[in-house]
């Protein structure tokens, strides 16, 4: 038995690199996924959103909301718009996460309904009317606009907090109201607590997807995509194996020989590669649709033309390959390619938006998971499945990926070629 723990001692050194990556790789696995998962098991008051407002109002109402979001710990005010113009659309293409639009006449609104409330109270109380109103004018919603792709916790999150604001604003102008007043009871019946909460109320004024078709994000239309892009992925570990197969075989060693079939194996492995991964993600989506609703979840939608996906894929499915490719080129042996090969997925996954939302990760893990490509294939795949629009809104990701696996693949080329001269 000593013997054998020394033998294996020994070809453990023989590797030293790959003795290293078991320690280094999941070193780095344990520093991404603790920075990443710590976010999800904060309380939303933990997390800082960035808010884009439109204010119409010309009264101190609408000021006084905006200034609630901007003092608040929980939102900053990103962007101040002067109108409404294409607001809708950035917050429906990602550009915008959440948007507030604060009508106009807010603020008359308000001050109009209080009047009517103090005005009967007033009248209860054998008081003549005390301030003027409008009957016309009676209520007025403050519009919410919330990316189709943002987790519904986020969302309601922010709403919740807003509804919270909007209250406060409204107990205010009431107060105010009823300060003024003089040898009344200030009791005020149900009806009145009714109409000065209809004052001004809050809207979703952002249900339909680009396609004008209601497509509420759900578990199965986060899940399957996010999973299946990260499955696509794995294809590194089979690639790198077969790759150091080969080469300890000296299959590379002979096909170096003839002119141009390294070059033509290559290519072959890589079209077959990227064959299998596009056929594995159709047939994962496939189960979305029509096996997961047998277990009572909701059913995949792939947005409205779902051929769109397809290119998208196949940029995908090359830089996956790519990536088995280079690793499978860039290490000398299995100790050394898999573990780095598989955990690297794994940590591309975690910061590209597959484990956790991105809206609640740090800014800087933010900014790296911009540069990662599973996020460029999954905000692509959301932009057609969740926000419903077409294949050109998918055409920034798939050149991203495809300038992913180029750079690879010729990465890999040249590292093959001189190991093999």
């Amino acid at each position: 038995m000593l013997s054998t723990i020394s033998k294996e001692f020994k070809l453990l050194l023989r590797d030293p690199v790959g003795f290293l990556l078991l320690l280094i790789m999941p070193g780095i696995l344990i520093i991404v996924m603790a920075v990443t998962q710590d976010s999800s098991y904060k309380d939303l008051q933990d997390i800082e959103f960035e808010v884009a407002i439109a204010n119409l109002d010309q009264g101190k109402i609408g000021a006084e909301i905006m200034a609630a979001i901007d003092k608040s710990d929980k939102f900053k005010v990103k962007e101040l718009a002067r109108d409404t113009n294409g607001l809708a659309e950035r917050v429906n293409s990602g550009d915008v996460k959440i948007a507030v639009v604060i009508p106009p006449n807010a603020s008359a609104a308000l001050v109009n309904v209080a009047n009517k409330v103090v005005n009967a109270v007033s009248s209860g109380s054998g008081m003549p009317s005390v301030f003027s109103a409008n009957p016309a004018l009676d209520s007025v919603r403050v519009e919410l606009y919330a990316d189709p792709a943002l987790k519904p916790a986020l969302k309601n999150g922010f709403r919740f907090a807003l509804s919270q604001y909007t209250t406060q604003v409204k107990m205010n102008a009431l107060m105010q109201r009823m300060g003024k007043m003089s040898g009344a009871d200030g009791s005020i019946d149900t009806l009145l607590v009714q109409q000065m909460t209809a004052a001004l109320s809050l809207k979703d004024a952002q249900e339909l997807n680009a396609g004008g078709h209601k497509m509420p994000l759900n578990s199965v239309q986060h899940n399957v995509p996010s999973w299946t892009i990260f499955a696509m992925f794995l294809i590194v570990v089979p690639i790198a194996g077969n790759m150091l197969r080969e080469r300890e075989e000296g299959s590379i060693t002979r096909l170096r020989l003839i002119p141009g079939a390294l070059q033509k194996s290559t290519l072959g492995m890589m079209l077959f590669y990227v064959m299998v991964c596009t056929l594995q993600f159709y047939i994962l989506i496939l189960i979305g649709i029509y096996i997961l609703p047998l277990f009572d979840l909701p059913q995949l939608a792939m947005g409205q033309q779902p051929w769109h996906s397809f290119p998208l894929v196949v940029a995908t499915a090359f830089a996956a390959t790519a990536y088995g490719f280079f690793i499978g080129s860039a290490f000398k042996t299995a100790n050394q390619a898999m573990p780095i090969g598989a955990v690297s997925v794994v940590i591309l996954a975690a910061l590209g938006g597959i484990w956790v939302p991105l809206e609640i990760l740090p800014r800087m893990m933010t900014s790296i998971a911009n540069l990662t490509p599973l996020f460029w294939s999954f905000n692509g795949i959301n932009n057609l499945f969740v926000r419903g629009q077409g294949l050109v809104s998918t055409l920034p990701s798939i050149g991203l990926l495809l300038l992913f696996g180029a750079v690879l693949t010729f990465l890999s080329l040249l590292i093959t070629k001189r190991r093999v001269n």
